[in-house]
């Protein structure tokens, strides 16, 4: 995810090669200084929206939100950015749909790479097989045996805690996912609206800045 914001930036940039040298020099030291101080509470307001409005279960996932001064090129004004590291949670930002059958983990959370290799090895020991339920959706189901406890084990947990069973008998059928032909994503952030909100403040302290330089 990226977010710009653009405030008269061209104006400023002009503004800049009029100025001599090491006037210059300072004004966009002054203008750096005031984006970051900024910079850093904008990141906790970011990181804050996000996980008041998502249940964030991996801190990655909020720890990928960021936002940094870019303020390599003496040709220019800095620039703040702010952004995401996770190139999907655009998604999250504006709603969207991701085509493609897809295998979805029932009853909690996986990891994307574990839960594939779960799979796999129930596949791979002939204990995995698909169901179409009452509803008319195609679920994965394997059997409740000794010889797959390890891979079984996260799933079964989980499916206990669903249905509110304290024992699975061996040989029991136990849901692991459905298979879906797309995912509708709803938009759930909206960092940009945030983000522009706290322009204002960050040009007053730009502004102060440059009041300081001589």
């Amino acid at each position: 995810m990226r977010i710009s914001i653009r405030i008269d930036s061209a104006a400023g940039n002009a503004q800049l090669r009029r100025w001599g040298g090491e006037f210059r020099t300072k004004v966009q030291k002054a203008v750096e200084r005031a984006m970051r101080t900024e910079a850093a509470e904008i990141k906790d307001d970011v990181r804050a929206h996000v996980a008041g409005q998502m249940s964030v279960v991996r801190k990655s996932f909020l720890k990928g939100f960021t936002a940094k001064v870019l303020a390599k090129d003496p040709k220019r004004l800095p620039a703040l950015y702010v952004g995401s590291r996770i190139p999907w949670s655009a998604m999250h930002e504006t709603g969207g749909q991701i085509a493609g059958r897809m295998l979805i983990p029932l009853h909690g959370r996986v990891g994307r790479k574990r839960f594939k290799a779960q799979v796999a090895e129930l596949m791979r020991g002939g204990n995995a097989y698909f169901i179409k339920n009452a509803k008319g959706n195609i679920v994965l189901m394997a059997e409740n045996i000794k010889e797959h406890d390890r891979p079984l084990s996260g799933f079964k947990r989980r499916y206990r805690k669903a249905e509110g069973v304290k024992r699975l008998k061996r040989g029991a059928d136990i849901p692991i996912a459905v298979l879906v032909p797309k995912v509708v994503l709803k938009k759930r952030l909206n960092v940009e609206r945030l983000v522009a909100g706290r322009i204002p403040r960050l040009s007053a302290a730009v502004e102060r800045e440059i009041s300081t330089v001589d």
